[in-house]
């Protein structure tokens, strides 16, 4: 039964291989053929990157390379490469520092923007290792801040002493995808803005932030951007937030020339691919890898909220999970571990294929039956 089981879904994977629309866009990377990556923490590089490096390299005592104004003009072009990948205006995106502190500067601004509601409202799984940030952005705005659970104790959050709503789109334990549009029309019916954690969708998944309404996000450029773990983050603003914002504190740096040039090597790899598209893959790869992964010894997937739909990654609960991953990397598979007794499995639709998850499943179940016995 196992043996028929196995020829089946390698079956099935490579018919889906067939009929992926993203497939030939997959030749843009540089791939190791003995490395499975479904981290979190870079992508592999792209078949651009050496003739980047090369041209950073050149150009390093260029006095236009390094100074400001050549890495802010580097700056804006990714920031119009990530633009429509996430439903935004080339205005409304900055590229600079990391996620996390563009967090940190995105709470301030909220906060001065409302300056009447003294409390800041923050998923506490969603920025699970900004914690400290997020209180030090409360500290210095004077005000404080709200750890939450659960999406619906949301109607009881939500009054007139909340100035933002700050939640991941798509969860990070669970995987679903939140209702961004309808959570933003909640926010703004009780006065609070919204900021957008997109680290765990944006080049993986349909994100539009002008029909969501959204008021601020911000995400990694290592992840489904394929950045490099240097990359940058990036943040967004809306337009019609810009005046209510001009007045209010933000804390801005601007990326080296190198992670620039790194960015910018793997947003080029996206360009042509449609984020429904993106989204589609990154879905079915997910659902595909837990088809794979049926009644593994040990394995415990975190499961969706019901109503909710699936993201680009799938979390795994096992009690020995620094020592899985550990055991998948001597095997070739690359994963995150979030947090301890935690596996997370990222699903990057364009350098993956469903055979790549197929046999990253495979090993997975090897090293949980050896665990096993």
């Amino acid at each position: 039964m196992t043996s028929l089981v196995w020829t089946s879904t390698r079956a099935a994977a490579e018919a889906l291989d067939r009929a992926d629309e993203l497939a030939p866009l997959r030749s843009r990377y540089g791939l190791p053929a003995t490395r499975i990556r479904l981290d979190g923490s870079s992508g592999p590089r792209t078949r651009s990157t050496p003739a980047k490096l090369r041209e950073f390299v050149e150009h390093r005592w260029d006095h236009r390379a390094g100074t400001d104004g050549g890495r802010r003009k580097q700056a804006r072009l990714a920031a119009a490469s990530i633009a429509p990948l996430i439903g935004a205006l080339p205005s409304e995106v900055a590229v600079a520092e990391s996620a996390s502190m563009n967090l940190f500067s995105a709470l301030l601004r909220a906060a001065g923007m409302r300056p009447g509601r003294p409390v800041l409202a923050v998923g506490k799984f969603c920025f699970a290792t900004d914690h400290y940030l997020a209180r030090s952005a409360a500290d210095i705005a004077g005000c404080e801040l709200r750890l939450f659970d659960e999406l619906h104790d949301l109607p009881e959050l939500l009054d007139e002493r909340v100035a933002v709503l700050a939640l991941s789109h798509v969860d990070p334990e669970s995987g679903a995808v939140r209702d961004a549009t309808a959570i933003t029309e909640l926010a703004h019916r009780h006065g609070a803005l919204t900021l957008w954690d997109l680290s765990h969708s944006a080049g993986a998944m349909l994100i539009d932030l002008g029909s969501w309404g959204a008021d601020f996000a911000i995400g990694c450029g290592h992840r489904y951007l394929g950045g490099g773990s240097g990359a940058p983050g990036f943040s967004y603003l809306a337009r019609d937030r810009h005046e209510e914002a001009a007045g209010a504190d933000a804390f801005p740096g601007a990326p080296s020339t190198l992670a620039l040039s790194e960015l910018r090597s793997g947003l080029s790899a996206l360009t042509g691919a449609a984020p429904a598209a993106l989204e589609a893959k990154a879905a079915g790869l997910a659902e595909f890898f837990l088809r794979c992964l049926a009644d593994a010894p040990g394995a415990d997937p975190v499961p969706i909220p019901e109503g909710l739909r699936r993201g680009p990654h799938v979390c795994v609960r096992h009690r020995h999970a620094h020592q899985v991953a550990q055991a998948l990397l001597g095997r070739g598979v690359v994963v995150d571990v979030p947090e301890p007794g935690t596996l997370r499995f990222g699903f990057a639709p364009l350098w993956l294929r469903y055979v790549d998850v197929r046999e990253a499943a495979a090993r997975f179940r090897d090293v949980l039956q050896d665990l096993s016995t």
